[in-house]
Formats: C-alpha cells, structure tokens, sequence
C-alpha cells in the first residue's frame, strides 16, 4: 500500500503528540525507537491534518498536505469576543481531553449559543439531552462496543448486509462502507481490550440532539445548532467535536436509551463531545470547495 505519511528522522522529536492527536493513531513509534505510519491503518488517513498542525518541527507531511499552503501559523493569544475570524480559524475538532470536568456554568453558555441557531421554521424542535457525568459517558461505552462489533460482523454476511442497506438507505450505506467499516475494522481489538476510545474520545461531557419521530424532518436545523454549539464550546476555551458515531448505539439498545432519558417517541440525530483540549494546535488548515461558480 502507498505510504501516504512521511515523518523526517533527523528532525522528529519523538513527542508522539502526532499519535495522539491522529484520530486513527496512524504515527507510531516502532521497534527501532522510529516514528513511522502502521502499516495496517495507513488506509485510514483521510488527510485531517491533526498530525501536522500540531508538529512542532515540521518533521510529518501527510501527501497532500504542505506547511506552506494548507497551514497557518495561529497567534499565541486570540481575542475571540470581536473576531469571528480568529474563531473560526483556531477551531479544530478536539478528541483528546483533560480528565478534567467541564463547569455547568460553561456548559450552560453552549447551551444557550445553541438556542440562538436559526430553524428552518421556527419554533425551534430540537431538544438535546446535555451529559455533563464523565462516569455515565464511560459507563454507556461497553455496550457500544457490543453493538459495533455486531455491525462489523453482521457485514461480512451478504444477505444481512442487503438488508441494512434498503434500511439505512444508499448514500449512508457508502458512507459506512467507506468509512465505518474499514475503522471498526482496525480498532475494535484495541477498543475491546480497552487500549483505545475511538467513540466517546474519554469525553468530560456530551450533548445529544434530539428529534420527536411524529414531527417534520428537522435535521438541517439539527446540523446548524450542532455548529453554533461547537463554535460556542470553542469560545468558551473548550474543546468538542460532532460524533455521528454515538447516536446509532443509544438508538439501538434499550438499557442506553433508559440510561441517557430519551422518550420512547424521540431519536437522537446528532451528538458532541466536550472537554478542555490536552493539547495546543500550532498551525490551523486552509481548506478548498469542491467548486465556486459566481453567477
């Protein structure tokens, strides 16, 4: 397989905080005391950037990727009150928190940015359920597991796999196979060991999105108080990211369901998970549209 991550030896300082960081823990280091890419999980990069932006020397190039014209460099000190500019560029998608808890004040200002999202057709629908135990979120964690590992097997049948797709429908489907498959593939020995966390990330609190089952489609809303709940999270000097991950096992096992209060009449459409950021990002990344057209 093409090695599609390169790391400099004679720079490299060894910090492993590009393994850290690497939603997939893709950097390494080996044997021989050598950073380098797994070979079983190079498959996985979907070029985030994460590993470079927080490499202090410039030793790890994603292909793809170059320091030059995908990065900046981030301000030691940003003034996010009046500079939506500032806060838009430091964001990042956070998956590696403190054990620290998160403030209910704080999570109540999330709370509040959320209410703020404009819906389609007001008045607003969405109820969110905010997890702030650390403990509850650790305690649901098993069970996911067990739903997962059922998926990655129940996959490999033909004719279960036939109908999991007329259920959740072609372009999820893709995305599953794309994407979910080949990730439950290569963690869930360490997920079931528990080595790794790859679906609630150690998280101090979440928030899941919900949505009343008799009401319309409301899932653009959903999608947009997400984002005004993750740039508020941002300001607050939090840290979170949007796992569409989590909702699909609380969905599908009764004791989860009973755990985090969800009506029978409700699903969960989206969730985030919230905590102070273990790590400081150097660089943030410029990204490219697919296409412009001005008309």
């Amino acid at each position: 397989m093409k090695n599609i991550i390169s790391i400099n030896q004679e720079t490299c300082k060894k910090c492993l905080l590009c393994s850290e960081v690497c939603p997939n823990k893709i950097p390494v280091r080996n044997n021989s005391n050598v950073m380098a890419a797994r070979p079983d999980r190079i498959g996985l990069c979907f070029k985030c950037g994460q590993c470079m932006a927080i490499c202090s020397t410039q030793s790890i190039v994603v292909e793809g990727l170059s320091y030059e014209h995908d990065f900046f460099i981030l301000p030691e000190k940003a003034s996010y009150e009046n500079s939506f500019k500032d806060l838009i560029h430091t964001r990042r998608a956070i998956r590696n928190f403190k054990d620290k808890p998160v403030p209910k004040d704080l999570l109540e200002k999330i709370v509040e940015a959320i209410s703020f999202a404009p819906p389609s057709f007001p008045p607003l629908k969405i109820k969110i359920v905010v997890v702030q135990n650390a403990e509850l979120i650790k305690t649901a964690l098993p069970n996911m597991i067990k739903l997962y590992d059922s998926l990655h097997e129940n996959m490999k049948n033909p004719i279960i796999r036939f109908f999991i797709k007329k259920e959740v429908g072609k372009k999820k489907f893709k995305t599953m196979q794309e994407h979910l498959i080949p990730l439950l593939k290569s963690r869930l020995p360490e997920l079931k060991n528990g080595t790794e966390d790859t679906l609630t990330r150690h998280a101090q609190a979440m928030i899941l999105f919900l949505v009343d089952k008799n009401e319309e489609d409301i899932s653009q809303d959903i999608s947009i108080a997400a984002t005004y709940g993750m740039l508020a999270t941002h300001s607050l000097g939090l840290g979170g990211s949007i796992m569409d991950i989590i909702p699909p096992a609380i969905e599908r096992d009764k004791e989860l369901r009973k755990l985090f209060c969800i009506p029978d009449n409700h699903e969960i459409v989206t969730s985030m998970i919230i905590g102070y950021p273990k790590y400081k990002y150097l660089r943030g990344i410029k990204r490219n549209l697919k296409s412009v057209e001005w008309l």
